[in-house]
């Protein structure tokens, strides 16, 4: 089974609790899991500083000098009792205009010949659907999902891409990440450019996108990226489809 009956409830060091829901990449789980975020921030529990969502777990610290680690368990239990009744923020899609291949992907072609696809199948198979964002993890909060097969068969690059741009569409392990918020290296199959941002620091929140939200690639050539990322370097570009 996906998801366990009843929450696990770890003691992590002397001042932190991980809230286990499951142990899969399963959607329903990942809910579960911003279902005791949101409910957290909305009441807050006194003596919780700060709660760190993953694909299947929520990592609760806490001071120890206002609250018990019983005490703290208890009260999480009770929000869990109730799970039911606690809502989400409205999903978004967001469009994810991508060139694929190329300088654009550099490993486009390598990806094709390890899945004895053509170049057509590959973009077929990974653009046009939506996908669930699990989590916003990684430098930047890089947003994951769940790649269909046979993209979920690819293992991580033995030899790491030490310079993948801003915008970098990557795929490996089973997973994808929307796109790149931050250059920088990375051990994942680079297989298109996305002209869009993921990371605003300047912002509260800083991320477009976030857990829950979904998203769909559109492939676009090389003139439309160059003038969507002048609109995006404007602030003029609207990313998101529809709620």
């Amino acid at each position: 089974m996906a998801g366990y009956k009843r929450a696990r409830y770890l003691i992590v060091g002397d001042r932190g609790i991980s809230v286990e829901f499951g142990n899969s990449l399963d959607e329903e789980i990942n809910r579960q899991v911003h279902k005791m975020r949101h409910a957290l921030e909305k009441a807050p529990i006194g003596g919780v500083i700060e709660t760190n969502p993953t694909i299947r777990s929520l990592l609760v610290y806490y001071d120890p000098l206002r609250i018990g680690v019983k005490q703290l368990t208890q009260r999480m239990q009770e929000i869990e009792g109730r799970m039911a009744d606690i809502g989400l923020p409205e999903s978004r899609l967001f469009e994810i205009p991508i060139v694929y291949g190329g300088q654009y992907g550099p490993d486009f072609e390598e990806v094709a010949k390890l899945l004895s696809l053509n170049s057509e199948e590959i973009i077929r198979v990974h653009s046009g659907k939506e996908y669930f964002i699990y989590d916003t993890g990684f430098i930047g909060g890089s947003a994951h999902f769940k790649v269909p097969p046979p993209l979920d068969s690819l293992p991580r690059k033995k030899t790491p891409n030490l310079g993948a741009p801003a915008g970098a569409v990557l795929i490996a392990g089973g997973l994808g990440g929307a796109f790149k918020p931050l250059p920088g290296p990375t051990g994942w199959y680079w297989i298109g450019t996305s002209p869009l941002r993921q990371w605003f620091p300047e912002k509260d929140p800083p991320l477009l996108i976030h857990p829950g939200d979904r998203v769909i690639y559109r492939p676009v050539g090389g003139e439309e990226f160059e003038r969507i990322k002048r609109e995006v370097e404007k602030g003029v570009w609207k990313a998101q489809v529809a709620p």
